[in-house]
């Protein structure tokens, strides 16, 4: 009886030992199963879920039934054999694996956003801002304003300049009606619509010097961004620069031209005198030959020769009687006056914008070109073949709308029209990263290092994109080597245009614009030709172009040369000279005591008794009167053109720098309303050149007046 119960005892804690041991071989296996999958992209929304629920469960293992009821000794067997029995359980139990430390499960990769919005949507939201300030409804307005700015952001539109214009007539509204407050919270709109409108900077400097006027560092700090802008904004400065340079080129015209006419009447009087001295006009009267001479200098104008052959014929006439100061300005006014076309022509190469291509291509790469006049030049381009850089602006454009497959297909053609353009391969490659083909993205921004060939802009962006494309994969040793050379590459460039927690489609990956030099390189089309002709036409007259062409500028250098050899070949033949007293014509072949002086003011005023009292007085006063109209003309000339006094006093070169200095100012403010004007023009650009000019000019001629006057003061 007591065997009986100490067998049941002995199986009764064998079958406890066995239940305690599958509890914790059970427990041991549960944290394997917690295990988390290497990190892997997931898109938005797919977040990691607790899949305990979709697992099957893990069946636990059978109890093994104790070891005395299966050995041969059945019930008889003694207690102490079945003791072997749970160390036997206890040595399977440990064949598991043993339990591993659980790991915090990776962060799955954002997934980027593509363009929701459009730019109907961006138009509708401006319509509706407006039309809640109309109605005196701030809450919906600034609502309104909000999305507009963020639809903005979202589409990556730089400029908005009509928008921001629109603003910049309610900021001088405001002002005048005395709510500097509003007018500042309209400024900041404008700037914000577009940061490169110069007028929206000025705008904001006015409604902070109306809202703190003893605060000016503010306002300052304005006006520094609106000259920044300016240099950013190729139609404002386009335009100023064709201002400067079309006032630079009538000013050098007609100083030229003053010059070389008032070298010619200054020594008239001389030519004349020794006109008559020709072999077959010598028994002639002198105011026959007089007559003659005019006739033959005025058959330029008479024939339509132009003004150049006017000019030209001037300074030959006038050459023989020069200094050689004189001749050295009349040499630069006559190569002013051949190198005229060119210079008209360069000028407006580099000025020359509006209406052009690279207008079109500004506007889109930009962002601010409607969905409509993106349409109609892509399928113009289309027909036509149109040029690369346009090209590639609309596939720009393309992508910044969301349209992934139209912007690859124009990135396609643009390469295909120009190959040599590794801005292409970063696009491309942020095309095929937005639509998911990582391993296409990345042979494109390997192909764009390649060719970029030392383009740090090209360079620093294929980079960065690289190391966004890197940490997608879970590569974060190469994705932080690509980042660091591109901050080491583009720095600015990358501050400027990417972003780390913006996820747009737009903003997470960084596009490489056009070149400035490409959009330049479209802005010359056939209007520089155009320009030269019209200049050359005005110039020459009736003479033929052809000629001209083929001459300069060679043959223009040669002419040049040749009047100087034939200045030494005059010089032989001993032209009259201005008498220092009376300023009659001292020449050497009616007396041949003449030197400085003429021979009757030899005998008048050093051979004492060689005339009578009579004939001294008339000379002393032709001697008065030529001291008077010499003064008269030269203060005269001082008053109407500043520096044409100098010029007949013999002051030649300072008169002719501030005729040129006067004449440039005094046509800024005669072309102040702008030449080539931008389609936005700026009031205060057009209020700055007069508030420059008027004073500048005022004092320079002033001081030359001043000058002529002192010159003949004694």
């Amino acid at each position: 009886m007591l065997a009986s119960r100490s067998r049941v005892a002995a199986r009764g804690k064998t079958h406890l030992a066995a239940l305690l041991l599958l509890a914790v071989a059970a427990v041991a296996a549960a944290p394997a199963r917690a295990q988390v999958a290497a990190p892997r992209l997931v898109e938005e929304g797919d977040e990691p879920a607790d899949d305990s629920a979709d697992r099957p469960p893990v069946p636990a293992p059978r109890p093994q039934p104790p070891t005395s009821a299966s050995t041969p000794g059945g019930a008889g067997a003694p207690a102490d054999a079945a003791a072997p029995a749970p160390a036997a359980a206890t040595s399977e139990a440990p064949a598991a694996a043993p339990p591993a430390a659980p790991t915090a499960p990776a962060e799955p990769a954002r997934s980027i956003e593509p363009v929701r919005t459009s730019w109907p949507r961006l138009v509708a939201l401006w319509a509706e801002r407006r039309a809640a300030l109309r109605e005196g409804d701030p809450a919906r307005a600034q609502a309104a304003q909000q999305a507009l700015l963020d639809t903005k952001r979202e589409l990556d539109v730089e400029n908005l300049v009509a928008f921001s214009a629109a603003e910049v007539r309610e900021v001088h509204r405001a002002l005048a009606s005395n709510l500097p407050a509003e007018a500042l919270a309209r400024a900041d709109v404008a700037v914000a619509l577009a940061p490169d409108h110069p007028d929206a900077h000025l705008a904001r400097a006015r409604a902070l010097l109306a809202t703190a006027p003893a605060s000016p560092g503010p306002v300052l700090a304005a006006v520094r961004d609106a000259i920044a802008a300016a240099g950013r904004e190729p139609h404002t400065l386009r335009a100023f620069e064709g201002d400067l340079f079309s006032a630079a080129l009538a000013a050098v015209f007609t100083a030229s031209a003053a010059v070389l006419l008032l070298l010619l009447l200054r020594n008239l009087r001389l030519f004349l005198h020794d006109f008559h001295h020709l072999p077959l006009l010598r028994g002639t009267a002198s105011i026959q030959t007089g007559f003659l001479a005019l006739v033959l200098l005025a058959m330029p104008v008479v024939f339509g020769l132009g003004p150049f052959a006017t000019l030209a014929i001037a300074a030959i006439v006038a050459w023989a009687y020069l200094s050689v100061r004189e001749r050295l300005v009349a040499t630069a006014a006559l190569a002013a006056l051949l190198a005229l076309p060119w210079a008209a022509g360069a000028a407006a190469r580099i000025t020359a914008w509006t209406g052009s291509t690279a207008e079109l291509v500004h506007e889109a790469e930009h962002g601010a070109l409607s969905d409509e006049d993106a349409a109609e030049l892509a399928a113009r381009a289309a027909r036509d073949g149109g040029p690369a850089p346009l090209l590639a602006a609309l596939g720009r454009h393309a992508k910044r709308r969301g349209d992934l497959e139209g912007a690859l297909r124009l990135y396609h053609a643009a390469g295909a029209a120009d190959p040599r353009a590794p801005e292409l391969d970063v696009n491309v490659g942020n095309v095929l990263f937005l639509k998911g083909d990582l391993e296409g993205a990345k042979a494109a921004y390997l192909a764009a290092q390649d060719r970029a060939a030392g383009d740090l802009v090209v360079l620093g962006a294929a980079h960065y994109n690289l190391s966004k494309l890197y940490l997608r994969t879970s590569e974060m040793a190469k994705s932080s080597l690509n980042r660091e050379r591109a901050e080491n590459e583009a720095s600015a460039f990358l501050r400027a245009h990417g972003s780390d927690e913006d996820f747009g489609a737009n903003r997470y990956l960084v596009d490489v614009p056009v070149p400035p030099a490409k959009i330049a390189a479209l802005a010359v089309d056939g209007s520089p030709e155009a320009v030269r002709g019209w200049v050359e036409a005005r110039l020459l007259g009736v003479l033929p172009r052809a000629l001209w062409r083929a001459l300069w500028p060679w043959g223009a250098a040669a002419a040049l040369a040749a009047l100087w050899l034939l200045g030494l070949a005059v010089s032989r033949l001993a032209p009259a000279r201005a008498c220092e007293r009376c300023g009659g014509a001292a020449c050497r072949r009616c007396d041949a005591a003449a030197g400085a002086r003429c021979g009757q003011c030899v005998n008048v005023f050093e051979r004492k008794g060689v005339v009578d009292a009579r004939d001294r007085l008339r000379k002393e006063a032709q001697v008065r009167r030529h001291a008077r109209f010499t003064r008269g003309a030269a203060r005269t000339l001082a008053l109407v053109g500043a520096g044409a006094g100098q010029v007949w006093q013999g002051a030649t070169a300072l008169g002719a720098l501030l005729l040129l200095a006067v004449l440039f100012l005094g046509f800024l403010v005669w072309f102040w309303r702008g030449i080539a004007p931008p389609p936005h023009p700026s009031p205060y650009v057009l209020f700055g050149k007069l508030a420059v000019a008027v004073p500048t000019g005022l004092a320079l001629w002033a001081l030359a007046v001043r000058d002529a006057f002192r010159r003949t003061r004694s």
